[in-house]
């Protein structure tokens, strides 16, 4: 059995270690805007959401610690995964 290493960032919160890099997905046509996921965010501190055209956009990603509390606040289940945010290639929510 071989074993592969794999250098991550992570991020220490509420007693727990989030590997930071996944960044929320939001489906535009579930999201009605309510700020659910906005202020639950900044009052944990990331602050990466906000609401742009009505719809929450991750607009500070490098600021996620993947830890997917934005995905429990969510009324709809518009932010249903926590995808890999790569800066050449955004998903398309940014």
């Amino acid at each position: 059995m071989s074993s592969t290493k794999i250098d991550a960032d992570i991020a220490e919160a509420f007693g727990r270690t989030f590997v930071k890099g996944n960044i929320p997905e939001i489906n535009p046509v579930r999201c009605m805007g309510c700020r659910n996921c906005v202020n639950l965010c900044k009052k944990l501190g990331p602050n990466v959401l906000d609401i742009v055209d009505d719809i929450a956009k991750p607009v500070r990603p490098n600021n996620c610690i993947g830890d997917g509390a934005c995905m429990l606040a969510c009324p709809t289940k518009a932010i249903f995964l926590m995808s890999k945010y790569d800066p050449s290639s955004p998903p398309q929510s940014i």
